[in-house]
């Protein structure tokens, strides 16, 4: 009993001396104590003994003061802090900056598809129609093109929500940098989702002005049959257009993001005036 009160003391006497000498125990046979605070063991004393480290241990356990160290000299290095962070979306964000989107609105038959697919065939860039989107959705059979073909099927209007995500998908898919999205949004809730949604402003609105009596006869002559039902629903295209559409075009008119381009000439003529508006954007991109 006398002797193991000895002992006790002595690692008592140990644990002092060396505390005040280094503000931690020393390692032992090759190991950090777990009261350790990555320091190196005194230079008069390469063991301690195994009363001492008895009772370092005793102590951790009752009095948690430090944590085991690596068996080095080194202070501990704290990981890199990286919990909570998604980094493929944080790549995805990184990406959806650098895109440069320009939407395309016109009436029915005001020439926007032309135009868009010489943009394309010049400039290179990424053609997106929210509607084709949508039509190759329903096709896809899975549970969420099955439920938009079901929702249209009904007369129900499809969620903003599942358009902008189809949209923003084939964004950052398409590998191109500038975006025309041709014929969205098409109405105010449109645009006031799609930039919640996806954070993205256009870069400016391609406007293109066509008289209605214009517009009329471009469509006719695409069309085939019964000429009275097809101006019938051409002229309610027109009227939900301005109703839904025209609201758009004078948010962006207001801040400066609007091109008008006169329509009601040739594709080339207009194309000559589209052109430098992108050819301008692609300078800056650069």
């Amino acid at each position: 009993m006398a002797m193991r009160l000895r002992l006790l003391q002595q690692a008592l006497r140990q644990l002092r001396w060396s505390s005040s000498q280094t503000g931690a125990l020393a390692k032992c046979s090759g190991e950090a104590s777990p009261l350790a605070v990555a320091t190196c063991a005194p230079p008069q004393s390469k063991r301690v003994p195994w009363s001492c480290l008895g009772f370092g241990v005793a102590a951790a356990s009752f009095a948690s003061v430090a944590s085991p160290l690596e068996a080095s000299c080194s202070p501990a290095v704290a990981p890199p802090q990286t919990a909570g962070i998604d980094l493929s979306k944080a790549g995805m964000t990184a990406e959806k900056a650098k895109l440069q989107v320009i939407f395309v609105l016109g009436g029915p038959g005001s020439g926007k598809g032309t135009q868009c697919s010489k943009l394309v065939e010049e400039f290179g860039l990424l053609h997106l129609s929210a509607g084709d989107l949508l039509r190759a959705h329903m096709k896809s059979g899975t549970p969420d093109g099955n439920m938009v073909a079901e929702m249209i099927a009904q007369g129900q209007i499809v969620p903003s929500r599942v358009t902008i995500s189809l949209l923003e998908e084939a964004m950052l898919k398409g590998g191109k940098q500038q975006v025309l999205i041709d014929g969205f949004p098409r109405n105010e809730e449109n645009r006031a989702a799609f930039e919640a949604q996806t954070g993205i402003e256009p870069e400016f609105v391609l406007f293109f002005n066509c008289p209605e009596a214009v517009m009329e006869k471009r469509l006719l002559g695409r069309q085939e049959g019964r000429t009275d039902d097809n101006i019938e629903t051409i002229r309610k295209r027109f009227k939900v257009f301005v109703e839904s559409s025209m609201p758009i075009i004078s948010f962006y008119d207001a801040k400066g993001r609007v091109r008008k381009i006169d329509a009601d000439r040739c594709p080339e003529e207009v194309y000559a005036d589209v052109r430098p508006l992108v050819q301008a954007l692609q300078r800056v991109a650069v």
